[in-house]
């Protein structure tokens, strides 16, 4: 269960870190 867990934080922590990235080129671009 608590591999379980640690796989789902990883593929949480990876979408975010893909949202943050996509954001941050967006502002650069717009900027």
């Amino acid at each position: 269960m608590r591999n379980n867990f640690f796989r789902k934080f990883v593929v949480y922590a990876m979408i975010i870190l893909m949202l943050l990235s996509s954001l941050m080129m967006g502002i650069s671009f717009i900027l």
